[in-house]
């Protein structure tokens, strides 16, 4: 059995599994070293809330914890951070959102 997280994402508690935390961390970091400075904050948080609601339709299907292939799904919908880094940044609303905020191990 494996370890189940709480995380913060944009203001919701998931419980994500071990793998999923260190995918989804990992993913995260590389998003905010692509997005650097104040406008990157504002992208990134934009891509937390989105990822928040991919989050929140799993949830509503039945799922209590959030597994490594939910991230890999949420990272191939939203892309990764090279893939998105070359879109246009327009579409990224300006919205104000917390962070993910994950436990330390």
């Amino acid at each position: 059995m494996k370890k189940a997280f709480p995380a913060n994402i944009n203001g919701k508690i998931f419980y994500i599994d071990e793998d999923a935390y260190t995918l989804l961390h990992s993913y995260l970091t590389q998003l905010r070293a692509a997005f650097p400075g104040p406008e990157g904050e504002e992208i990134v948080s934009d891509i937390e809330s989105r990822i928040r609601e991919l989050f929140d339709e799993r949830i509503a299907a039945g799922q209590s914890v959030i597994v490594i292939d939910d991230v890999n799904s949420v990272i191939d919908i939203m892309g990764r951070p090279e893939e998105i880094s070359g879109s246009d940044e327009a579409e990224y609303n300006a919205v104000s959102y917390t962070h993910l905020t994950l436990p330390t191990t």
